[in-house]
């Protein structure tokens, strides 16, 4: 199978609920979304199979948007990351303020404290240029210059909304190499955290790739993961994430074409057209607390709306609410 970040190995997926409550389906390694695809066809009787083990009947409605006729779009579209969030509700907000870090919590058998990358105008526009190199390394300057920016009209997917987070109102952002150096000196003994290809995760359209960090002490025991310098879909360089995105547009409004002057031009597509989005996630391996200055805690907290999809397993607090709740805790 080519393009694959998966393990040797010709392991089935992985059924399972998640934190949130919804159907998780779940294969080791990173894989592409083409290869996921085929496998997914594939082995679509024993996932539903293995949901009924668990009383679950799951109708696997990833493949009606994997399956669609969706117009062009840039893909893949690299992105460099320097920024990382949590979002968390009320309680959690409350409790990292308390314990003056971010606890790790259970997931499947085993602790993590989750993170995803924080994506802004600026490194859309950078990953834009990359894309034009890329598709049209002989530009001339002219080209260059009269060149409109079209990448923002597809990066619609939630991975790219900082204004609005299924997980909750409140949203803590962090340089990586500043949590990357705390997770260094607190949980690797000073030594380098090591990175893998850890899952690849689904649900109904969200592909999620898992990026486990962990202390080189744990080697052994994630040693049957890839490690991220041979991903196909992710790097780590310089305390910057590399990115190749795959589906960043969740529901797709433009089409990409070239115009006479072989210009990327985008036009409106008359039906909306629903497909996946894939995303990263980061998942730091330890027990306990990441500690943290309370004051760098409080300067790194900004509020944001719920998203339609709530899974934060809380009330739905309006944005004034949370500037409320977090002017009150961040004055103390």
């Amino acid at each position: 199978m080519a393009n694959t970040d998966q393990l040797d190995n010709d392991n089935v997926f992985s059924v399972g609920v998640s934190s949130y409550g919804g159907e998780e389906v779940s294969h080791d390694g990173h894989i592409n979304i083409q290869d996921l695809t085929i496998m997914i066809e594939e082995n679509a009787s024993q996932i539903r199979n293995d949901f009924l083990q668990i009383n679950r009947n799951y109708n696997l409605r990833i493949l009606d948007y994997l399956s669609k006729e969706i117009p062009d779009y840039p893909t893949p579209v690299e992105f460099h990351i320097s920024e990382v969030t949590h979002v968390t509700n009320k309680h959690g907000f409350q409790e990292i303020l308390n314990s003056e870090g971010f606890k790790a919590r259970e997931y499947k058998d085993d602790t993590f404290s989750w993170w995803s990358l924080k994506i802004n105008e600026e490194n859309i526009n950078e990953a834009e240029e990359r894309y034009l190199e890329e598709m049209f390394p002989d530009r001339t300057q002219e080209q260059r210059e009269n060149q409109e920016t079209f990448l923002n009209k597809f990066t619609t997917s939630p991975a790219f909304d900082i204004q609005k987070s299924r997980y909750g109102n409140f949203r803590f952002t962090f340089p990586l190499n500043e949590l990357m150096e705390a997770y260094k000196n607190q949980k690797c003994g000073v030594k380098d955290p090591v990175l893998r290809a850890y899952k690849t995760t689904f649900y109904k359209q969200e592909i999620m790739y898992v990026v486990l960090i962990h202390s080189p002490e744990d080697n052994e025991k994630f040693e049957k993961f890839p490690e991220i310098e041979s991903s196909l879909l992710f790097d780590y360089n310089n305390d910057t994430i590399i990115w190749k995105a795959q589906a960043i547009c969740e529901n797709h409004e433009y089409q990409l074409l070239l115009d006479e002057e072989n210009r990327i031009a985008e036009t409106e597509h008359i039906i909306n057209q629903f497909y996946v989005w894939d995303h990263v996630a980061l998942a730091f391996h330890f027990n306990g607390v990441l500690h943290f200055p309370k004051e760098k805690l409080k300067e790194s907290i900004t509020c944001c709306e719920i998203d339609t999809i709530n899974l934060s397993r809380s009330e739905r607090l309006s944005l004034e609410e949370a500037e409320e709740i977090k002017h009150h805790y961040t004055s103390m």
